[in-house]
């Protein structure tokens, strides 16, 4: 018997088991997957027309889930796209909180097992991003102001700023040149007198800012990169893209593929290429590679010292 109009978690809930459940029953006739699913017909077709248009970013043919349908017979393919883990920015994760919140309320106070499997994820991504209240970093709107006016004044700043890659705090002297945005956060591009190079400040990482004296010239000509590292990506390609901020193009071949990646930043590299779960291979330079064999040995180093227990 077809139960009535499904609610919206309900049809949500239907779309992530329809994906699996074709992709092992190829061919399967649509009378048949709808008497399997308690629906119409009608109600799957508009389903398979939702799953029709999903995948991942990029939204391209090569991402998106192919799905045949007209003949009454139901086939997939390229839904196994879905199953390359993608790296959440903290923003998207907020964003995912903010989702679940509002399923749980929604449901049903019968389903125990779903306000269960909701609470765990829950649980599971406050321990990553904290249990935050707002979606986006707090910026101080001093802060943006004083450097909106010495950009505009051409002045140069005095920060005490919050380097989230070596945590630790410094103060620099800085020409600021540009606000942008870069991956959801506000961010302000400037010539270091410290570093005596170009660098990107996050604005929510700013302790402080105050105007300084009349802004210094600044170098001319293109930003260099002051460290290059070549790598090998065996594995988990899309993925180590999004770390490394290399393009990606989609692929079905599983071959490895060299990249060259930059930064001003040993300590971001040193991170970036730790982070890769081994799906990564740094080639060059050699002191690059003797630099993480040697964090690696002291990170296993830890793991035989006293203080951890047994």
């Amino acid at each position: 018997m077809v139960k009535s109009q499904a609610t919206p978690v309900e049809k949500a809930a239907r779309l992530l088991d329809l994906v699996p459940y074709i992709s092992t029953h190829q061919g399967i006739a649509l009378a048949d997957l709808a008497t399997e699913f308690g629906v119409s017909q009608a109600e799957l077709l508009s389903d398979l027309n939702t799953l029709w248009m999903c995948g991942l970013p990029g939204y391209t043919p090569l991402e998106l889930i192919d799905l045949e349908f007209e003949s009454g017979y139901v086939s997939i393919r390229n839904a196994e796209v879905l199953q390359r883990v993608r790296l959440l920015t903290k923003q998207e994760l907020v964003i995912i909180l903010l989702g679940l919140d509002i399923l749980y309320t929604s449901l049903d106070g019968s389903r125990a097992d779903l306000q269960a499997a909701v609470a765990k994820l829950t649980d599971k991504i406050k321990k990553i991003v904290g249990n935050i209240a707002t979606a986006l970093p707090i910026v101080d709107s001093a802060h943006r102001a004083t450097i909106a006016l010495a950009i505009k004044s051409r002045r140069d700043l005095d920060l005490v700023y919050h380097s989230t890659i070596r945590d630790s705090v410094t103060e620099r002297s800085i020409t600021p040149l540009e606000l942008s945005l870069d991956l959801g956060f506000e961010v302000l591009y400037a010539y270091c007198q410290s570093a005596q190079g170009f660098r990107t400040f996050r604005l929510d990482n700013i302790k402080s800012v105050t105007l300084g004296e009349s802004s210094i010239s600044v170098p001319s000509g293109e930003e260099g990169s002051d460290f290059q590292w070549d790598i090998l990506v065996r594995s988990r390609f899309r993925t180590s893209a999004e770390r490394f901020r290399t393009n990606f193009i989609p692929r079905e071949s599983l071959e490895s593929e060299s990249f060259v990646v930059t930064s001003f930043s040993q300590d971001w590299l040193l991170r970036s290429a730790m982070c890769t779960l081994a799906s990564v291979e740094v080639q060059r330079p050699p002191e690059a590679r003797a630099m993480i064999a040697d964090k690696c040995r002291k990170t296993l180093e830890l793991y035989e010292s006293p203080a951890l227990p047994s």
